[in-house]
């Protein structure tokens, strides 16, 4: 976890949080002093992985800026609420994913909070990246297979020459295996289309 927007109309509470997730974190932190400030910073910087609200806002309760910013942004979304206030907004957060905490709490409590999300966020990043691997490998083959079919359906290849052609021509032009395909597609399209 890396960017992270603490919200709280109490500056000595903004900056103990800030301090608290710098130190315990090593995290980056931007402070924000109303849900309008907020809500300008969150539009502007999408990049945030935890947006922190010290609710109620003085503009605000702070559920509304944390469903904003669950609604716009892919950051996970913690509202540190009165105690008394828990279960009336409860249902609320949970609709929009947001996690509560009530106050008064420990650092302790806060600190295993955080900890979940950061680990949550880690393990999520990891899964798209690993998508995002794979789609661009299935994107590779797609054109690696759209290759050998038109040298199949245009040069009269079988699918074992096509597949000979095509590593030939990617070793002969020291080129990867995709660049080469793309090549023979595009000159294959030039001769033909």
């Amino acid at each position: 976890m890396e960017n992270v927007i603490v919200i709280s109309s109490s500056s000595s509470a903004a900056g103990n949080l800030s301090a608290f997730l710098r130190d315990t974190f090593h995290c980056q932190v931007t402070i924000a002093d109303s849900a309008q400030q907020a809500r300008s910073i969150i539009s502007s910087k999408r990049t945030f992985e935890l947006v922190l609200i010290n609710s109620p806002l003085a503009d605000e309760a702070g559920i509304e800026l944390a469903e904003y910013a669950s609604e716009s942004t892919a950051a996970s979304c913690i509202v540190l609420v009165k105690s008394e206030n828990f279960e009336k907004i409860s249902p609320r957060a949970d609709k929009s994913d947001i996690i509560l905490v009530a106050k008064p709490f420990s650092k302790q409590v806060l600190y295993q909070v955080i900890k979940a999300v950061s680990s949550a966020i880690r393990r999520s990043y990891a899964l798209y990246e690993e998508t995002v691997r794979l789609e661009r490998q299935i994107d590779e083959i797609k054109i690696i297979d759209k290759a050998k079919f038109r040298l199949m359906q245009y040069r009269n290849m079988t699918e074992e020459e096509a597949h000979s052609y095509l590593e030939q021509y990617a070793m002969k032009n020291r080129k990867k295996k995709v660049i080469a395909a793309s090549e023979i597609i595009d000159k294959i399209a030039e001769q033909y289309f």
